[in-house]
Order: C-alpha cells, then structure tokens, then sequence
C-alpha cells in the first residue's frame, strides 16, 4: 500500500475537482476538451510518449512508416483521455443514455445463449476502445457478473473508481483476492470479466505469439474455463466517429485436454490472445502502447 504522503492527497483533490467541472459540461464539449489534453499529454509526457513509439515500431516497423506510427501514438493519447472522460459520466448514466452512446449488436443475444448453458461466462477484453464501458454496458443490460480489477495503491483513489463503478451496477474483485469467489461466481452461471492481455511478471503465464514476438501471457482464464466448464468469449468496445461506441464480440473459445493439460492451456491462450491481436490491428490508435508488452522473456 502506498504511504499517504500530503502532495497525494493535494493531487487526488485537484484531480475530483477537475473531473468535477469536466462532468459537469455537455458530452460533446467534454470530449473535445479531453482530445486536446490527450494531444497535449503525448507532447509533454515524453516517458509515455516514447514507450509508445517504441512498442508501435517494435510491432509495426515494417510495415508502417514513422509518420503512420507517431499518428498512431497521437491517437492512443487521444482515445484514452476521451475513454476516461466517458467514465467520468458514469454517474450519470442509464440503459437509455447507454443506448445513445453503444451499438450492442447482437451482443445480448451471444450472452444469453451462452449464459443458458449454466457454467458462466469468462469474458476476456483488452486494454482497447473503452473497456470499462464495455462492463458497465453489460451490467446496464441486466448481464449478471463482476470484473476482476487491481487495486489502485492510493486508496482514495481506488474508493473514487469504485463509486464510479458502482454507477453503473458493477462489482471489482480484486486480483489480489482469493480465486475462490471467482470460481463461485462461474459456478452460479455469471459473468467474469478478465483483462489479460498485459505483461504482469507475477502472474503464471506462457508465451505466446503476439505481433510476432514472444509475449509472456497469463494463463489464468483457461485455466478457469478447464476447471468450471465456462467458454471463454472475446469483447471489445470500440470508438466510432461522432462519440459512438461499437460492441464487438470475437471468437467464442472452449478449451479441451485433447493430449496433455499444458498443451491444452498453450493453445487457447494463444487462440485468444490472437483474437485480441486481430482486433489490435484493426484499431491500433485505441490500444494503450505505452504499456511494455513484451517486457518479460523466456
């Protein structure tokens, strides 16, 4: 846990009062406002900036040239800064207004097929688009479940993002916690949502192929899914033009031992993984690239 140190408290206040004035201002000013500071976030920021130059020419540098990667890298600033100005309205949010903001396709319809199976649901997505809406829209939509999160170390913090979460109907489990009520909730036919698709050193992984390298990759969801029975389904929440969201759903993936239980586990992480490459590729400018992915190596 991190010490409380007084500039903490200072900075945690500025930013409630500022996300204060944001949410107070029509939606469509608030996004432009938050373009601008994500433009201004990839001049300034340079730690970020450069990470995310680094990644996108790790992944893209022969096949894109620099121009596209720094407008790539532009576009990752801007698409978060709007992700976490829509979050900021949370509080304001219901089915009607999710409505106007999400195209949910025949998301609903996936879901309840595969919820009337009675084994739950791991729902996996990736740091693209805007997945905390992608939970909150399925939570306004009546589907039963929780998200597994991590804690944010300074508690004040973490409290603000639960309450915005809570909003919206949604319940954390925090990944430090027990896996037990995770395999409770699958139990009772809900709804786990995971974000694996980050390099997380102190979770047991595999490597997989992602963009052509090595990348370390949590093997926790099949794991779950071998144990429970529940089918793995991919989602993301993708941004369109004019404040639009889309609800895109993947491949659906049931793992089976068919040799061994690793062999098993290698080969849906990789099926999913690629699945969230896919649609990495398709939207490079919504994916957060500051994040080293392949950070850890056999």
């Amino acid at each position: 846990m991190a010490k409380n140190k007084p500039y903490r408290f200072f900075i945690y206040l500025m930013a409630r009062l500022t996300a204060a004035f944001l949410a107070a201002l029509p939606r469509p000013v608030l996004l432009f406002i938050a373009r601008g500071l994500g433009r201004a976030a990839y001049s300034l920021v340079s730690r970020h900036r450069e990470a995310a130059l680094r990644n996108l020419r790790f992944a893209f540098g022969r096949t894109k040239s620099e121009a596209e990667i720094r407008k790539i890298a532009r576009e990752v600033f801007e698409n978060l800064a709007q992700a976490y100005a829509d979050v900021l309205l949370f509080q304001k949010m219901d089915p009607k207004k999710l409505d106007q903001w999400v195209e949910m396709g025949d998301a609903l319809e996936t879901f309840r097929k595969l919820l009337a199976e009675g084994k739950g649901i791991i729902l996996i997505t990736s740091h693209l688009g805007n997945w905390e809406l992608l939970a909150a829209a399925l939570k306004l939509k009546g589907v039963p479940g929780k998200a597994v999160a991590r804690r944010v170390r300074y508690e004040p913090y973490n409290k603000w993002i639960e309450n915005l979460r809570r909003a919206v109907q949604l319940e954390t489990i925090y990944r430090s916690e027990s896996p037990r009520e995770i395999i409770q909730l699958l139990r009772r036919g809900e709804v786990i949502g995971l974000l694996p698709d980050q390099d997380i050193s102190n979770l047991r992984g595999v490597f997989v192929n992602f963009f052509g390298k090595s990348a370390h990759t949590s093997i926790a969801p099949v794991r779950l899914s071998l144990r429970t029975g529940a089918p793995i389904i991919t989602c993301f929440v993708i941004r369109r033009p004019k404040g639009r969201y889309q609800f895109l759903i993947g491949e659906i993936i049931r793992p089976a031992i068919q040799t061994t239980r690793e062999a098993a586990i290698l080969e849906s992480t990789q099926q999913w993984m690629k699945n969230c490459e896919e649609m990495i590729r398709r939207y490079p400018g919504q994916w957060g690239w500051m994040h080293n992915r392949w950070k850890t190596t056999e």
